[in-house]
């Protein structure tokens, strides 16, 4: 394994942490929303402490993507793992926050090598690319060179000034649930929805009890419930941190600035950071607990 990986040389941008236990298995991480590289790997620094070697791969923003993902290629996601295989990784794990999350598991329905996935504040439907505030008319995802099918952001095809005013006005929102009245608005079509029922994996999804981002908090119970009625044959488990926020499952108290910068953007962390930094140190150990269940 090469310590980084570049898109003109390797087809995909990533960075490898070895670690020194769990022979054979390693995790794929994902970083969230604007999430830097040090931010990632600082995040996601307790699954190497507790011996998962891990690749951490971006579909946007690091070392020359496009700062949003915008027909970002799932084969980015199948690149990494041909090479974690290649290097003798029998079984591979794929985890994420928020779009990292979404990423994850749109990547692991089309990737059956994928075994286990660890989906923090998931959305499992596709929806539109976006910069700044305008909506491109295009997918965030493709695969195999063509779009994923997408549900339109509707908000960003209005007048968004007049959309965010009455968000942030509203009692239902208000100025720190912005983002969640935004996705509100959207109309979710089956095309659209993520098939994570076809997943050849182990699945862990957490949500808070209200998301005050993107409704993670229906998506998980949707997802829960439609892979019972598929008869999904693999492990499922669905937590909900009810006093939790949108940022579960990664060490942010490595990053103390921008959690601080969090308590001006969501509700719940404004509320109470005590409760939501106890669900994120919650969420961490049922991911590892999770992972060491992994046949």
């Amino acid at each position: 394994m090469k310590e980084k990986y570049t898109l003109t040389e390797d087809g995909f941008v990533g960075y490898w942490h070895p670690a020194g236990g769990h022979e054979g298995r390693a995790v794929i991480v994902f970083p969230g929303s604007g999430a830097d590289y040090e931010m990632t790997r600082k995040g996601s620094e307790f699954l190497r402490k507790a011996g998962w070697s891990c690749l951490l791969v971006a579909f946007a923003g690091w070392d020359g993507l496009p700062e949003d993902p915008v027909l970002a290629p799932v084969e980015y996601a199948e690149k990494a793992v041909n090479v974690l295989k290649e290097a003798g990784y029998e079984r591979i794990a794929m985890y994420g926050i928020s779009a990292g999350a979404k990423f994850a598991i749109t990547a692991a329905s089309l990737i059956l090598d994928v075994s286990l996935v660890i989906a923090a504040s998931p959305f499992d439907y596709t929806t539109e690319a976006f910069k700044g505030t305008k909506a491109l008319n295009q997918s965030t995802f493709s695969w195999r060179g063509e779009p994923l099918p997408y549900d339109p952001t509707v908000t960003l095809h209005r007048n968004i000034i007049s959309v965010l005013f009455r968000t942030a006005f509203s009692k239902k929102y208000g100025m720190k649930r912005m983002l969640r009245g935004c996705y509100d608005e959207n109309v979710q079509t089956e095309k659209a929805r993520i098939k994570v029922e076809n997943m050849h994996a182990d699945f862990l999804m957490q949500c808070p009890g209200y998301d005050d981002c993107w409704p993670s908090d229906e998506a998980v119970p949707r997802m829960k419930k439609i892979l019972k009625e598929s008869g999904y044959p693999y492990r499922v488990q669905a937590t909900v941190y009810e006093k939790g926020s949108h940022l579960l499952c990664g060490d942010l108290m490595a990053a103390p600035e921008y959690l601080k910068s969090m308590r001006k953007i969501l509700q719940a962390e404004y509320t109470d950071q005590d409760a939501c930094n106890k669900a994120r140190e919650d969420s961490m150990k049922e991911a590892l607990e999770f992972l060491k269940e992994w046949k």
